[in-house]
């Protein structure tokens, strides 16, 4: 066998073994979640927000073939290779938790859209993901703190709420390590099968539509929509429920955005379900190339006034590389934007534990 004919057998001996290995990755690796059964389908199936086979938004994503396309290998090559001031210069400044339940509600962010909310009587948990926001390194790496957060160190959680099932929203590993300090998981139509498949019972796991109430010791969880998209598994698309939460308690009323494009929506919500003490509004990951399925700041400071929250903390950004702008533009244009506004904007630290009366408002970026 010639030289040229022994490279050319490697070669495609190489690239075969890449297909095959990737397909048995996906096929069988547990990250990629798992899919409904007998009884969450016929849920879909009845559900008003399930055709064809798919999950679809309330206000239709435009599919105009001449909007412009993401370029990924140019968006994949800024993420490897970021241009000065995409990522953090040095580890990002955090602060101490203070996990001790207070006479008044307190938050605690972890980045992203990784919240701990304790009204003082209840703990909750939105969108954890503590490891990685892609199933496979080095996509989605987090950026560095200068202290790290383990679950181990957090106090027992009453109740997760999960948006959707993205992976910078659903972090496989860290579903499973907060199963013993949480009481119940509260996730979309479609969602459960992941958490069966990771391990958590189903008695502790609720899945909701979109307006499906959950109630429990006098608090009440509602599922609202937002105009997104899903899906956890190559090639596919929209298979689980994505949304917005309504928090309401006799200690706090709070909004919780998800993800998702600016919407009528978010009028409808501050209508029936407002006013909020506090709304956690999506601010980040946004691109001309996707305007649809993620707001810009300034459409992110409108959702709250819409929603008619009294404060607002700007989520989604200050832990993933997700999309072309610089990592702290989200927050700077998302606080001058609010100048005009008679909303409070609190900007914690990450690890920082605030409460609504003096909201923090340090520019640490």
């Amino acid at each position: 066998m010639g030289v040229f004919k022994k490279l050319l057998f490697w070669s495609l001996t190489i690239i075969i073994l890449l297909i095959i290995s990737g397909f048995v990755f996906v096929k069988f690796s547990p990250v990629f979640g798992g899919a409904p059964d007998k009884q969450t389908k016929s849920r879909m199936l009845a559900s008003d927000n399930f055709k064809n086979d798919s999950f679809v938004n309330r206000h239709p994503v435009s599919d105009d073939p001449d909007s412009p396309k993401p370029p990924m290998i140019d968006w994949l090559k800024s993420v490897l290779f970021p241009p000065q001031g995409k990522h953090p210069a040095s580890p990002l400044p955090t602060k101490t938790p203070n996990y001790v339940h207070q006479s008044e509600p307190t938050f605690t962010w972890y980045g992203h859209s990784t919240v701990l909310i304790d009204t003082g009587k209840l703990r909750l948990l939105t969108d954890p993901v503590f490891y990685r926001a892609s199933p496979v390194w080095p996509v989605g790496s987090p950026y560095a703190f200068d202290h790290s957060f383990t679950i181990k160190s957090m106090p027992n959680i009453d109740a997760v709420l999960i948006s959707h099932d993205h992976y910078d929203h659903l972090d496989a590993k860290a579903i499973a390590e907060l199963d013993e300090k949480v009481g119940h998981f509260y996730v979309p139509l479609g969602v459960r099968a992941h958490l069966l498949r990771w391990g958590i019972s189903d008695e502790k796991i609720t899945e909701l539509d979109w307006f499906e109430e959950a109630g429990f010791g006098g608090n009440t969880l509602v599922f609202t929509p937002s105009k997104h998209f899903s899906g956890r598994k190559p090639g596919v698309r929209n298979d689980t429920l994505w949304g917005s939460w309504v928090i309401n308690t006799p200690e706090l009323k709070a909004f919780f955005s998800g993800d998702g494009g600016y919407n009528p929506d978010f009028k409808m919500i501050g209508e029936e379900y407002g006013p909020f003490d506090i709304a956690f509004m999506e601010d980040g990951a946004y691109s001309p190339y996707w305007p649809e399925i993620h707001m810009l700041p300034e459409e992110s400071v409108q959702a709250a006034l819409d929603v008619k929250a009294r404060n607002v903390m700007p989520i989604h950004w200050g832990k993933f590389d997700l999309a072309f702008h610089n990592w702290n533009e989200p927050v700077i244009r998302f606080r001058q934007a609010a100048t005009s506004t008679d909303l409070n904007v609190a900007t914690p630290y990450i690890g920082q534990t605030f409460k609504l009366d003096a909201p923090p408002s340090e520019r640490w970026w």
